[in-house]
């Protein structure tokens, strides 16, 4: 019986670790109405600036692997990520500060189960005044791609966080 409880917490244990990993599907792609500035689309490539910061969350939440080919196979679970809006300009942080948004679909067995839409914005941070375009829009990307498996994990995550930076009415 003293073992029972044991053998109990590992069998969840092992059980938990071993849940169906959920990959990036690349290529990550513009929604059909993107508002991205052309020069930054070009300079900053943002859909492999996604993948390559979003990556390693998703290769972590699934002890391995993290992209899957969006003709690879149908039954995996994996994240559609389109970028919706990117606001930025050249000029790194002397022309203000630059966001990304995302929509994220969840699909499971070919089929989309869930979707959601995220923004991260971003000045810079720690000497940002030095830090160009891209350099400063991949936190912004780095940061999505934490958000996105967390979304994934907890389906209110990300509307929790969304209400969590709304202003309160005054």
């Amino acid at each position: 019986m003293k073992h029972l409880i044991p053998v109990a917490l590992l069998a969840a244990c092992a059980t938990a670790s071993h849940a169906a990993p959920v990959y990036l599907e690349t290529p990550v792609t513009y929604a059909p109405n993107a508002g991205v500035v052309d020069k930054v689309k070009e300079e900053c490539k943002i859909e492999d600036m996604f993948v390559r910061e979003a990556s390693p969350f998703f290769s972590k939440a699934n002890g391995g692997e993290a992209t899957i080919a969006a003709d690879a196979d149908p039954k995996a679970s994996r994240v559609r990520v389109q970028i919706t809006h990117v606001l930025g300009v050249g000029g790194g942080a002397w022309s203000g500060p630059k966001s990304m948004s995302i929509e994220a679909s969840l699909v499971e067995n070919g089929k989309v189960t869930r979707t959601t839409k995220l923004t991260r914005s971003t000045t810079g941070g720690a000497f940002g005044g030095f830090k160009g375009t891209c350099t400063i829009l991949e936190r912004s990307a780095k940061a999505l791609g934490k958000d996105v498996v967390g979304w994934v994990a907890n389906p209110k995550a990300a509307a929790s966080d969304a209400a969590e930076a709304e202003p309160k009415a005054q």
